[in-house]
């Protein structure tokens, strides 16, 4: 009984671990999507940057890279926030990486048009974060786009 109860404590900590780690990417992810670039711009290593796929079918695949710094830069031009769906705690998964830092993994699905014709689009986001003194920082972001044709 007593081993029982010791390994629902551990899993009870480590629940509400998970659940903390999940609501410091979405801290992280409602200040990217919020087009805020001062607060932002407080998440970021210097090594910071973002790798965009777009997956088109029957087109292929094209990826952009952007620095932080010209993350922020284009933030500053934006004047309203980006109307993507947001993650919630439910779509997001955490993986540690070490004893200082996880990675957030969430998926969230939308529909658009391209050329006038219907699409799912599906994006996959993954944030990579290190605990720096008592802060995590993003380290990398990785945003995957994919479109089925409805």
């Amino acid at each position: 009984m007593k081993y029982i109860l010791s390994l629902l404590t551990i899993f009870s900590i480590s629940a509400f671990a998970n659940d903390e780690l999940k609501s410091i990417y979405l801290a992280f992810e409602s200040d990217y999507m919020s087009n805020d670039a001062s607060k932002y711009s407080q998440w970021l290593t210097d090594e910071y940057e973002i790798v965009q796929t777009m997956h088109v079918p029957g087109m292929g695949s094209d990826s952009r890279k952007v620095t932080g710094e010209q993350m922020v830069g284009f933030m500053k031009k934006m004047n309203k926030p980006n109307s993507t769906p947001r993650s919630t705690l439910d779509n997001t998964e955490v993986r540690l990486t070490d004893n200082t830092g996880f990675c957030a993994t969430s998926s969230t699905i939308a529909k658009t048009k391209v050329s006038g014709k219907n699409y799912e689009e599906k994006e996959t986001r993954e944030v990579c974060f290190l605990k720096i003194n008592s802060d995590f920082k993003a380290v990398g972001h990785k945003i995957d786009v994919y479109y089925k044709k409805i």
